[in-house]
């Protein structure tokens, strides 16, 4: 854990976030400005149970690069990982389905960092966006 994420009186939401940003590849600042790890981690506790979600976390708090998950932790580090990126928590066969958590989620969710954009209809494209031809496009019709 990070000194600026570890602590009990989050209610656990700084070793979430921590746990996530080993799994998503992006820092836990980066994750935490976002706004969404309280709600990301009330979803993951909801879904799969704080039991399960405290497995992850710890399992993922080791000071190794290395982890190795199998079998029910590596499904939740999956749904984790989906969650962190699209905004939406996946399902799984057999229990809750897949659903949106909430525009904001959409919105915030790190796909749109990856491809260096933002989330189709979530911005304002600027006033004259589409009057021109897009570039690179001049010549296809």
């Amino acid at each position: 854990m990070t000194a600026a994420h570890g602590d009990a009186g989050e209610g656990g939401v700084g070793a979430f976030v921590d746990a996530s940003a080993r799994l998503t590849g992006f820092g836990a600042e980066e994750l935490s400005a976002l706004g969404m790890a309280e709600t990301y981690r009330a979803v993951v506790v909801t879904q799969a149970g704080s039991e399960r979600c405290a497995r992850l976390v710890d399992a993922l708090s080791g000071s190794g690069s290395a982890v190795t998950l199998d079998g029910e932790l590596l499904d939740l580090a999956r749904e984790v990982t989906h969650l962190w990126y699209t905004g939406s928590w996946p399902g799984r066969p057999g229990e809750s389905g897949s659903f949106v958590v909430s525009a904001a989620s959409y919105a915030a969710g790190l796909v749109w960092r990856t491809l260096a954009g933002h989330a189709p209809g979530t911005r304002p494209a600027g006033f004259g966006s589409w009057a021109g031809v897009p570039a690179g496009a001049e010549g296809v019709r």
